[in-house]
């Protein structure tokens, strides 16, 4: 099965393994493969490259993942990172902690590239797409607890959508951070929560 240029991929079904900490070599290959789709996108992910980037041998490749697209799905387990965000006793604490996490994941170096490059690769395969977006509603969660606590507390309105709420929040600082390639800063950052504060019907603090 043939994806975008650069993406031959032979077996549709592959599984491949996800490296633990103890798996030094795996995370070498993971983070490699992070840094060629950051410099050069999908066209430069050959497992040639990546077996040069990490410095291991192709075999070393093959033994944990039998091809580029359990390659890819690794990347995602490892790139669709959750937020993780305690009880606060309060909206307004959990969103500044949600969008400080937002903030230092999105602002890291390459993540809008490798974002991009599998958004790419989603829309060519299905199997991958089906994949990313399990992962994406997965770091989700959080926010979604995040809202039903301010339910429960009586802050935002019971009876909303929490799944477009959840697209609300996220859409603007991913926007910002993959669509437009700019950096999402605390100005950005300040008036993205304000925003979302007076759509839910909360008070901006002062």
């Amino acid at each position: 099965m043939a994806g975008p240029t650069g993406t031959e991929f032979v077996n549709p079904t592959s599984g491949g393994v996800e490296p633990g900490n103890d798996d030094l070599g795996g995370v070498a290959i993971l983070d490699a493969a992070m840094r060629l789709l950051a410099d050069g996108g999908l066209t430069a992910f050959t497992t040639d490259r990546l077996a040069a980037e990490a410095r291991v041998s192709k075999s070393s490749i093959y033994r944990r993942w039998p091809d580029k697209k359990a390659i890819f799905l690794a990347l995602m387990r490892q790139w669709a990172s959750r937020a993780e965000v305690e009880d606060q006793g309060g909206l307004v604490p959990e969103l500044d902690q949600w969008f400080a996490d937002r903030q230092r994941v999105y602002n890291e170096s390459g993540f809008r590239q490798v974002a991009a490059s599998l958004v790419e690769l989603s829309a060519h395969d299905p199997e991958i797409g089906e994949a990313l977006s399990r992962y994406r509603r997965s770091t989700w969660n959080t926010l979604r607890e995040i809202l039903n606590r301010a339910v429960e507390r009586d802050e935002i309105a019971d009876g909303l959508d929490v799944d477009h709420l959840e697209q609300f929040l996220l859409g603007p600082i991913y926007y910002r951070s993959v669509l437009e390639g700019l950096e999402v800063d605390d100005a950005a950052v300040a008036a993205f929560r304000n925003l979302s504060l007076t759509a839910l019907g909360v008070e901006v603090p002062s």
